[in-house]
């Protein structure tokens, strides 16, 4: 029996997510199990056509857990430019969990040795497919930005004691 189409994915989100689980090593993980659940029961479209209360990559959505505090991050491909606090990569559990994902829709997230989470989410703040494929601006680090011959910012002192003696350097 086949199993409900309860994920959207535009065709370069689930690409990845094939190209993630044919990488996979072939355990039983709650991430691996996870990964798996979502491309059975993917529903994939054009990015053209994806709905924008829908998370994709690079869209930035509130979420909440259980019953703590909302959050909002960015959904990432990857964790090397991943910006604690601001960004949550589809690397980890919460993150793949989120991708595809509608908003008001909540799912069952079973954990390593302890009881299950119910992850929802809340909205959908930003999707770059509704915006033409625009990404949001979010600021990445150094090693994103020297990637793309960006211009950023480093910092190369910090002091609890006097925060007016941190230096912040422009690389080019």
């Amino acid at each position: 029996m086949r199993e409900p189409k309860q994920f959207i994915f535009t065709n370069k989100d689930y690409a990845t997510l094939t190209r993630m689980v044919s990488q996979c090593p072939r355990t039983n993980t709650p991430f691996v199990s996870l990964l798996r659940r979502k491309l059975a029961q993917a529903h994939v479209v054009p990015s053209s056509e994806i709905p924008v209360n829908v998370v994709t990559m690079n869209s930035r959505v509130t979420f909440q857990v259980d019953d703590h505090a909302p959050d909002t991050r960015v959904v990432i491909p990857d964790e090397a430019d991943s910006l604690v606090g601001l960004t949550l990569p589809i690397t980890t559990t919460t993150g793949m969990a989120l991708l595809g994902m509608s908003e008001k829709q909540s799912m069952e997230l079973a954990g390593l040795g302890r009881q299950s989470r119910t992850l929802t989410v809340i909205g959908v703040a930003y999707q770059p497919e509704a915006m033409g494929g625009v990404r949001l601006d979010v600021p990445h680090g150094p090693i994103s930005a020297r990637r793309q011959g960006r211009p950023f910012l480093h910092l190369v002192h910090s002091s609890d004691e006097d925060p007016e003696s941190n230096l912040v350097h422009l690389h080019r």
